[in-house]
């Protein structure tokens, strides 16, 4: 987690802004982050925005098959 995605949390239950976490145990996780990396390039989100979303989705993958036993559906 980065010290922004801190922040984002923390501002967001100070706030009580709703978010949604997801984690790399979640099978379903890697497919909906790269969904969610496409939708940032057609946005026209900033480059950082849309970079930084395809790093957290490379440490998913990465992560997902190194510890294949560990990913499963979500309860």
């Amino acid at each position: 987690m980065t010290k922004k995605d801190r922040k984002i949390i923390d501002d967001s239950e100070a706030n009580g802004t709703p978010i949604f976490v997801l984690t790399a145990k979640d099978k379903l996780s890697l497919e909906t982050i790269l969904g969610y990396h496409y939708q940032c390039r057609e946005a026209g989100c900033s480059e950082e925005h849309i970079k930084n979303a395809m790093l957290r989705a490379n440490e998913f993958e990465d992560w997902q098959g190194e510890n294949k036993d560990k990913v499963k559906l979500p309860d």
